[in-house]
């Protein structure tokens, strides 16, 4: 029987203890600025160079991709002369940071869309990427990297290596616009907590508010938390604390002073289980309420072992091979363990390991605990 597999996460967004626990982070870490996002962009291009793992000839839309690009150029070909062996159609899809400049670049990621085998040192040509709005932001090129291969030999054997069809070109789009929906104002300036928690955003802004009274003086608040997301913050009261005339704070620095401050953000306790992989994530401190635990279950295994009839000598029967099925049921008793009421995942866990309990086996025993109302966290299936 495999051991149980659980991981103690103590990462204060993902896998919490008590309700009551805490973990010092940095504002920057945890909340964005309201009006600061990203920009995705995507378009369709070709990759071509490939080893004969590209499209085949009833992928329509790559040839017709294909005698589009070569009369542009001046050339012009028959369609039934154009072979795409070595020529895949591709999506191309990126994310534009807030505030890149034109001329800086991105990261691309390029997906295969027809039936290409692999991307594998293939090299995309130039491609436009458009946002949401239809105007386009960047343009990319570049060689592929894959990160694995599929060898296949006249598709009797195949030897892979992840995923083929997806490539990523480092670097490989440049900025040719820069758009402008992520300017924000500094009258409705605020930041916007990635976890919504009211315990967190008060912890927040009273984090930021003392900072501003250690470090300037400013007995003022200037962070206010609005609600379970939103803290509001006032740059000019700020700004007419802070700065002079002359030297005025400007909207960058104070942004900066308050995305360094550090405070304790509240977290929730949570067990999340991929029943897909059998993984457990829970927090080492999360609470189990007095309970019994028993554990058992019943194996089938049914095997074919065939037998051999001959037929009599001098006859004109024929060997027979019939099926000859047995099925064997196993059993398993397994003793009760009790849980005291200070228990936590991580003696649960050798609980659990002493059960001899499968890692799968586990998900639905911590269904059975929290239905009995003894599991004092959020479960979370994936």
């Amino acid at each position: 029987m495999k051991k149980t597999i659980i991981i103690y996460a103590t990462f204060a967004l993902l896998f919490c203890g008590n309700p009551f626990a805490a973990s010092n982070v940095r504002v920057k870490d945890v909340a964005q600025i309201n009006g600061v996002q990203e920009l995705q962009v995507f378009g369709y291009g070709l990759v071509v160079g490939l080893a004969g793992t590209g499209d085949r000839s009833n992928t329509i839309f790559t040839a017709q991709t294909m005698k589009s690009m070569l009369k542009n150029m001046g050339i012009e070909l028959p369609e039934r002369q154009i072979t795409m062996r070595n020529v895949a159609a591709v999506m191309v899809t990126g994310t534009v940071d807030p505030f890149k400049k034109r001329g800086t670049r991105i990261d691309i990621i390029v997906s295969s869309i027809g039936d290409a085998r692999s991307l594998e040192g293939g090299t995309l040509i130039m491609t436009p990427l458009m946002g949401p709005d239809g105007e386009i932001y960047a343009s990319a090129q570049g060689a592929l990297s894959t990160g694995g291969y599929d060898i296949r030999s006249r598709g009797v054997s195949r030897m892979t290596q992840n995923h083929t069809l997806v490539g990523r070109v480092p670097d490989g789009a440049i900025i040719q616009r820069e758009y402008l929906f992520n300017d924000f104002s500094s009258v409705d300036l605020a930041l916007s907590l990635d976890k919504p928690d009211f315990t967190s955003a008060v912890a927040m802004a009273t984090a930021i508010n003392g900072y501003m009274l250690g470090q300037f003086g400013l007995t003022r608040r200037i962070a206010q938390a609005i609600d379970a997301s939103t803290v509001t913050l006032n740059y000019d009261l700020s700004s007419q604390e802070i700065g002079t005339e002359d030297n005025p704070l400007a909207l960058a620095e104070f942004i900066s002073f308050v995305e360094n401050v550090t405070f304790d953000m509240a977290t929730s306790a949570k067990v999340v289980m991929n029943e897909r992989t059998g993984t457990i994530v829970a927090g080492g401190n999360v609470r189990i309420s007095q309970v019994s635990l028993t554990h058992g279950g019943i194996k089938v295994e049914i095997s074919n072992k065939p037998a051999v009839i001959q037929p009599m000598p001098f006859t004109f029967g024929r060997t027979q091979v019939i099926p000859n099925p047995e099925v064997v049921i196993e059993q398993k008793d397994m003793d009760m363990v009790v849980l005291d009421e200070t228990t936590t995942a991580s003696d649960l866990a050798q609980a659990l390991n002493s059960l001899g309990v499968a890692s799968r086996d586990i998900i639905q025993i911590f269904q059975a605990i929290k239905e009995a109302g003894a599991l004092q966290a959020q479960l979370v299936i994936m």
